[in-house]
């Protein structure tokens, strides 16, 4: 590259999109690392500086009365090498947000409409706001009014019967569901929804019987 057309980052270039990559790929499947806002707003900053650098380039090209196609070789791989750099950064930038992305639309099989405390920390304010919107969605989807009806976060597989077979374990008297009123009496097995059932199993009130 010519003299005073390399940025003084230009050695090391890549590094800290690199880096965004690394964290989110090393971390545990299933867990969602603090957002990087700082090393996000770094790599930001780098894309825009080699942005800056390209238009430096091009209207030195042109101040010289050379069209862009009789560039100079030099200027033309200064050019390609900024550019390159910056769809690497961007690259690198959409693998980390994505990958976030999509651990956060898992949060809402897995703790349901309420997000814990200590996971929201870990989210930006975007993603928080992303997790809210997509639970709208799911709670629309699945609703009685306009939706399927069903609660699909129950079974990260479509289930093969709606309803399931249970033993009551603790003592919990009457349940109305929507078949009628059952009596939870301890070691009885009865057959119910799946939506039904689920809160219950999940108190440890009742097993599913296999």
């Amino acid at each position: 590259l010519g003299p005073g057309r390399q940025p003084a980052a230009m050695s090391n270039f890549g590094d800290k999109a690199a880096t965004l990559v690394q964290d989110i790929s090393q971390s545990e499947k299933g867990t969602i690392p603090p957002y990087n806002d700082e090393l996000v707003r770094a790599v930001v900053d780098e894309s825009n500086e080699h942005h800056r650098s390209i238009l430096r380039l091009i209207g030195d090209i042109q101040e010289q009365g050379t069209s862009l196609d009789a560039a100079a070789p030099e200027d033309a791989a200064a050019i390609l090498v900024h550019h390159q750099a910056v769809l690497r950064n961007k690259r690198a930038l959409l693998v980390y947000l994505n990958e976030r992305a999509d651990r956060v639309r898992a949060l809402r099989w897995e703790v349901g409409t309420a997000l814990p405390e200590d996971l929201g920390e870990s989210l930006s304010h975007s993603e928080r706001g992303y997790f809210q919107q997509y639970s709208a969605l799911v709670n629309r989807y699945q609703g009685r009014r306009g939706g399927v009806g069903i609660n699909i976060t129950l079974d990260p597989t479509p289930p093969k019967e709606h309803k399931v077979q249970v033993r009551v374990l603790q003592e919990r008297g009457e349940l109305v569901t929507r078949d009628g009123t059952v009596d939870l009496a301890k070691n009885t097995v009865h057959l119910l929804w799946r939506d039904e059932a689920q809160p219950l199993i999940t108190e440890g009130v009742v097993e599913m019987v296999v």
